[in-house]
């Protein structure tokens, strides 16, 4: 597997395992230890062979400039949830502290989106075909 083809897959695992997190309540171990590893992989290869993503040609003046560091922030809202999960999987916090680190990276993974959705059909620059499977691209 490639390492585009993994960060794809993490990408849109960690937002369905956050998104039925949020649904159970944060209250199920194996959702939650799910969560963290991914999270944790995803974190862990980004940090080892940087970040993937690209402004592209289209993106010009201060948004190209923003580019990078807003990405930059939803790498700090992953980490403050899989570090507080994680920390509550250990029993190092209370079984509830991940909530607010969750709702946060939620909050920013629809800023994110809205952001790639603007980009994808304003500037016509296939933001989201560089994101999804391969079998979404002819719906886009």
């Amino acid at each position: 597997m490639t390492r585009r083809r993994l960060t794809i897959l993490l990408h849109w695992s960690v937002l369905l395992l956050a998104l039925m997190m949020v649904k159970g309540g944060t209250s199920d171990t194996y959702i939650r230890w799910a969560f963290v590893l991914a999270g944790g992989l995803w974190l862990g290869m980004t940090a080892l062979c940087g970040m993937l993503c690209k402004p592209g040609p289209k993106l010009q003046g201060p948004l190209r400039n923003a580019y990078p560091w807003m990405h930059r922030g939803m790498y700090a809202l992953l980490t403050l949830a899989v570090a507080t999960n994680a920390a509550a999987l250990f029993n190092i916090a209370p079984h509830d502290t991940g909530w607010i680190p969750l709702l946060l990276l939620l909050a920013g993974a629809a800023f994110h989106g809205l952001f790639h959705f603007w980009r994808h059909n304003v500037l016509y620059d296939g933001a989201l075909r560089a994101m999804t499977p391969r079998f979404v691209h002819k719906i886009l």
